[in-house]
């Protein structure tokens, strides 16, 4: 799943990099539009991983939790 993910932003990055090349921006824009493009993409990597890691440790508290005495 993870692997299909990066594809996923890769293919997304490339794609981008080849519209803007195409819009006939100047390098500065260029460059800026990139920078947004890469902190966006840092901030979804984030929320993905931070989600990720909580459902681990919660599968991990579930699986060694002892279940009550009755």
């Amino acid at each position: 799943m993870s692997n299909l993910r990066l594809i996923a932003i890769a293919a997304a990055l490339l794609l981008a990099v080849l519209l803007l090349l195409g819009a006939g921006l100047s390098a500065t824009q260029f460059g800026l539009v990139m920078l947004g493009g890469a902190l966006v993409v840092a901030v979804v990597m984030f929320i993905l991983t931070r989600r990720q890691r909580s459902r681990r440790i919660r599968e991990r508290e579930h699986a060694n939790r002892i279940p009550p005495k009755l």
